[in-house]
């Protein structure tokens, strides 16, 4: 068997050494890291590693010549639409230089196109789905008829592994057969509540490391293209204007308004109308039905990491945060939970709250929480929101439908990488039964 693994951070070169163990030892598996802390993770344990952001630059610049020549005259480069692969990072950072980017495209088809041809792997695994070297591996499996499977942080301590993709890109259907409804919803309310498991703790010299040369190399020639804009580093000694546990107002309908990470494909890919968390949160505030009060909650690793706008609006309104205190206990108190896309989304929904989906996402289903589709008036949105009867039913089938065909138990950052050994069996099955 033969994989070829792409990721970004060290707990995911981590997760796939984890899943190299559980795999027969004759099968080759190699690991391209998009950031230089999962590089360098794989490279002291003596795995095979690659840098490759790194690689296909210098190759850019080997070639700069010959790549000006196609993109002056040419759409397509080896059967693949190049100036396609480079839209996530036009917007999620409009310095950076279009014709780099497209140099970095090219090479990215030329270095991976060779790999693929060498190896000829059975099967890919990516972690996400939309940055430029990942792109382009999917160009490339689809161009060989590769099988390709996508890994991401799910919900209720969980782990995405499927074959469609994540975030708004991940496809099931949704089963209306209620003949076994007691036992899905038995199913549904173990997985939903299993004991949280103890996490690993990463060293923090490889974000460090990370950080150090975002820095030192950033506004430099040297950094890689697709590298410059794409990190949003945690902090977490910064918080924001309040702390505490926020008291709701007993005469006023609480809307908890869930912002996620920075920068994160789900705003640039998944959200056809808000451009960033800001322009939500104004209209949002600005659409509350009367007697509502809104709460602010932050990503817990990104508090201050949002725009300068966000604050200001926030102190001029007098909004507050629900800083340190956890999402259940900020659920407790709310009657409205609103988000773009975030996983806290669905975990509202499975703890039967009222939840309005901003953007798009795998569980922005009818049956289960309210849409916003840009059209109607968000002020009108909320207030059915507020009469909105959750279909118990109805989310227990959904769950159901989501575990079965998208998560595998066991998160990322566990200690004990039950996930990776459950895609190890799952890979590995497969795989024999293609070849019995």
């Amino acid at each position: 068997m033969k994989i070829l693994c792409f990721g970004t951070l060290d707990k995911f070169s981590r997760f796939y050494l984890k899943i190299k163990s559980g795999l027969d030892s004759s099968s080759v598996f190699r690991i391209y890291s998009l950031h230089f802390s999962g590089f360098l993770y794989t490279l002291i344990r003596f795995q095979f590693s690659c840098f490759l952001p790194l690689r296909a630059w210098v190759l850019a610049l080997k070639n700069k010549k010959r790549y000006l020549e196609i993109i002056n005259n040419h759409n397509k480069y080896k059967d693949i639409n190049y100036k396609n692969l480079i839209r996530f990072h036009l917007k999620l950072n409009a310095s950076t230089s279009k014709k780099r980017l497209l140099f970095q495209a090219l090479a990215y088809i030329d270095l991976l196109e060779k790999v693929f041809v060498e190896i000829q792997p059975n099967l890919i695994i990516l972690i996400g789905d939309s940055r430029l070297s990942i792109e382009t591996s999917i160009a490339l499996a689809k161009k060989f008829n590769i099988k390709t499977y996508y890994i991401e942080q799910g919900p209720f301590n969980s782990t995405f592994f499927n074959n469609t993709g994540v975030n708004a890109n991940a496809r099931f259907e949704v089963s209306l057969d209620t003949k076994n409804i007691s036992s899905i919803e038995k199913k549904v309310v173990t997985f939903i509540t299993k004991p949280e498991s103890k996490k690993y703790r990463r060293s923090f010299i490889y974000r460090g490391i990370d950080y150090l040369l975002s820095k030192m190399f950033e506004r430099t020639f040297i950094f890689p293209p697709d590298l410059k804009g794409i990190d949003t580093f945690p902090t977490l000694f910064k918080s924001t204007k309040k702390a505490g546990i926020v008291k709701s107002d007993k005469e006023k309908n609480t809307f908890l308004f869930i912002l996620q990470v920075p920068m994160d494909v789900n705003m640039i890919y998944h959200s056809p109308h808000f451009r960033n968390h800001f322009s939500a949160l104004k209209a949002v505030h600005q659409s509350l039905p009367k007697k509502a009060q809104l709460i602010i909650r932050e990503h817990p690793l990104y508090r201050g990491k949002y725009e300068t706008e966000l604050y200001e609006y926030a102190q001029i309104n007098n909004l507050d945060f629900d800083t340190n205190i956890s999402l259940k206990e900020s659920l407790k108190f709310t009657q409205v939970v609103i988000v773009n896309n975030s996983t806290a989304g669905i975990e509202a929904i499975a703890l039967k709250k009222k939840v309005v989906v901003l953007g798009n996402s795998y569980y922005d289903h009818p049956k289960v929480c309210i849409k916003y589709d840009g059209k109607t008036d968000l002020k009108d949105v909320l207030i059915k929101a507020i009469n909105f009867s959750t279909d118990n039913k109805s989310i227990s089938l959904f769950i159901h439908s989501l575990i079965q065909n998208n998560l595998v138990n066991g998160h990322i950052k566990d200690l004990d990488l039950i996930a990776a050994r459950i895609i190890s069996n799952k890979i590995e099955t497969e795989f024999n039964n293609q070849n019995n």
